[in-house]
C-alpha cells in the first residue's frame, strides 16, 4: 500500500534576509551523492541565503557516550546528554547515503552536537547498509528499529514521550518508515515498536520507493536496497514503504537539490514544509544553515 501520494501545496512564502522559503503543507524525500557546495553568509542583499553563527562544537557539560545497540561493527552510535537533571527530549538522527556502505552517522554529527548544545538529548547511530554483510533488506530496517528501541534499555534521563526522528536523504525514508512501524505485520522486520516519535523531520527524504526505483534514483539505489524492482520483490516494497503515522511531519528540502529531487517532497500528505530556493542536498546538514535554524524553530528548540 502506498500511503504518501499528494502534490506539494505551499501555503505562503516568507522572504527573510534574502532567503525565499516556503512554509506550508507538503511532503519530502532525500538521499546522498557528492554534491557539496560552499556555505553562504548572512547579507543584507536580496539574492543570498541567510545563515547564522550557530556552532557545531559540543559545549562544556555535554556528555557523549558511545553505545553498542547490537553486536556488530556498524551497530553503534553516540548518545549526547546535555548538562542538567532531565529528563530531556530526544532527537534521533538517521543518516542517509542511498542505503549504501561508505556513509555513516558522522554525516549528522554537526546537527546532533548543535541540538545537544541547546539542551536536547541526541541519539545518532549507524546501521548495516548495502555492501556490508547483512545490509540491505531486511537488515537495514532491523538495525534502525533496534537502534531506536534500544533507548528503552538505557539508564539515562531521557523523555521517551518526547522523541523526534530526524532523517536525511535515505535516512529520511528510514525515519518515516520507523514512525509507521505500528502498522507492520507481526512477521515483518521492525514490527512491535517500543519507541515512536511525536514528530518526524524528513530532510530531503526519499519518500516514494516505487517512483524512486522507476526514476533510477541513485543509479539503482532502491533496487540494490530492496533486492530488485517492485515486480520482482513486491513484499519488500510493501514492508519498506512508510506507513500511516500519527506523528507530526516536517518536510525540509532545498530546491537546488540535484541528488534527491524536490518532487519527492510531493508524496508526504499534510506535512509542514520548510524550503529554501538555493539550498542543495548537503546544505541541510549544515548547523549554520537557514534550513536547520528554521527546523529548530519549528521544534521549539532554542
Amino acid at each position: 500500500m502506498r500511503v504518501f501520494c499528494v502534490f506539494l501545496v505551499s501555503c505562503f512564502i516568507i522572504s527573510s534576509c534574502g532567503t525565499n522559503s516556503e512554509i506550508g503543507q507538503t511532503s519530502v524525500s532525500g538521499d546522498l551523492t557528492t554534491q557539496h557546495v560552499e556555505t553562504t553568509t548572512t547579507t543584507t542583499t536580496t539574492t543570498t541565503t541567510t545563515t547564522t553563527t550557530t556552532t557545531s562544537v559540543p559545549v562544556d557539560g555535554v556528555r557523549v557516550e558511545r553505545i553498542q545497540y547490537e553486536d556488530g561493527l556498524w551497530n553503534a552510535g553516540n548518545l549526547r546528554i546535555p548538562p542538567g537533571e532531565g529528563p530531556f527530549p530526544v532527537l534521533v538522527f538517521i543518516h542517509g547515503g542511498f542505503w549504501k556502505a561508505g556513509f555513516n552517522e558522522t554525516l549528522m554529527t554537526g546537527l546532533a552536537d548543535d541540538a545537544a548544545n541547546r539542551g536536547v538529548a541526541t541519539w545518532n547511530f549507524d546501521y548495516r547498509a548495502v555492501g556490508i554483510p547483512g545490509g540491505g533488506y531486511p537488515g537495514t530496517l532491523e538495525d534502525v528499529a533496534k537502534a531506536i528501541d534500544y533507548l528503552t534499555e538505557l539508564d539515562e534521563p531521557l523523555d521517551l514521550d518526547d522523541v523526534t526522528f530526524i532523517g536525511h536523504s535515505a535516512g529520511g525514508h528510514l525515519a518515516l518508515w520507523a514512525a509507521g512501524r505500528s502498522g507492520l505485520g507481526e512477521e515483518d522486520p521492525g514490527s512491535n515498536p517500543k519507541v515512536l516519535p511525536h514528530t518526524v523531520v524528513a530532510q530531503a527524504a526519499v519518500v516514494d520507493l516505487y517512483v524512486a526505483a522507476e526514476d533510477n534514483l541513485g543509479r539503482g539505489a532502491v533496487q540494490a536496497f530492496l533486492g530488485g524492482g517492485p515486480e520482482e520483490v513486491p513484499e519488500h516494497y510493501r514492508v519498506a514503504t512508510p506507513g500511516v503515522t500519527e506523528a507530526r511531519i516536517i518536510a525540509v528540502h532545498g530546491r537546488y537539490d540535484l541528488t534527491v529531487p524536490i518532487s519527492q517532497s510531493d508524496f508526504l500528505v499534510d506535512a509542514e514544509g520548510i524550503f529554501n530556493d538555493t539550498a542543495t542536498h548537503f546544505d541541510i546538514l549544515n548547523p549554520r544553515h537557514d534550513l536547520w535554524i528554521r527546523t529548530l524553530d519549528a521544534l521549539d528548540i532554542s
